[in-house]
């Protein structure tokens, strides 16, 4: 059975699935939607120190569905995916309205994070520029729709990879996964973006391909910083005002 096929399984039977953290082919890319390459479950992760594991289909991680097929929408309703929150600014959402913005039956919210809307400058920068995206003012707006939210979630920016990335890495950590499983997300994003990638250097042959490309070393860079500047990630969230009570509902949103 491919990955996606048992993804999907688990989130129905609502079973557990990812025991094992590798890039093995088994593990090659998916997306839950078939209009976009990386749509992704935050659920199936360990939380360290126990048997436990991030509960399918309560959190989704994902790039811009601009033209969600009647299968995806069937398939966010069906499984209770109905509170979407587009990360992207202005600019990008006036390029490329959300398909699901204006749907019956979605709670759409227009978040922006101008922070991680650009490139940065250098292979050096990318992990700051992920640090400035974890201050955001509007990532905290975020986070609260999140803890409040009476369906399951799904958020976005445009390629699910630097501003989702680091929402879903500041998820995962709260809930107690290890570092090296949340890089492990993040780096499925390489895969399930390679079709984007190939068209930005052939589009933008100027641009260094290794600043956009996700690499392990900037995540682990940015666990760095945000441990230097606060101790915790805890800390982190109630220093960006979601304090311990906002903190539990987002947990048990994810894991309970």
């Amino acid at each position: 059975m491919a990955s996606s096929e048992k993804e999907l399984a688990a989130l129905k039977e609502g079973k557990g699935l990812i025991t094992c953290y590798d890039t093995s082919r088994d593990n090659m890319p998916y997306s839950l939607l078939e209009t976009t390459l990386n749509t992704r479950d935050l659920g199936g992760y360990r939380i360290d120190g126990t048997d436990r594991l991030t509960k399918y289909g309560r959190v989704i991680r994902s790039d811009v569905a601009n033209y969600p097929s009647e299968k995806d929408i069937k398939f966010l309703k069906d499984n209770g995916i109905t509170t979407i929150i587009d990360m992207r600014n202005s600019e990008e959402k006036e390029r490329k309205p959300h398909g699901l913005a204006n749907l019956e039956g979605f709670d759409y919210h227009d978040i922006p994070i101008e922070e991680g809307s650009g490139i940065p400058e250098s292979v050096e920068a990318v992990p700051d520029s992920y640090y400035k995206i974890a201050h955001s003012e509007n990532l905290a707006k975020v986070f609260k729709t999140i803890a409040s939210a009476k369906t399951n979630v799904m958020f976005n920016c445009s390629a699910g990879k630097d501003r989702s990335g680091v929402t879903s890495a500041l998820l995962l950590w709260l809930c107690g996964v290890r570092k090296s499983d949340i890089v492990y997300d993040y780096m499925r994003t390489k895969l399930n973006n390679e079709e984007r990638f190939k068209m930005i250097h052939e589009n933008f042959p100027d641009i260094d391909m290794n600043i956009v490309i996700p690499n392990e070393n900037n995540m682990y860079r940015f666990f760095e910083l945000i441990e230097e500047s606060h101790g915790t990630v805890q800390a982190l969230f109630e220093a960006i005002g979601i304090d311990a009570e906002l903190q539990a509902k987002i947990v048990a949103k994810m894991c309970k």
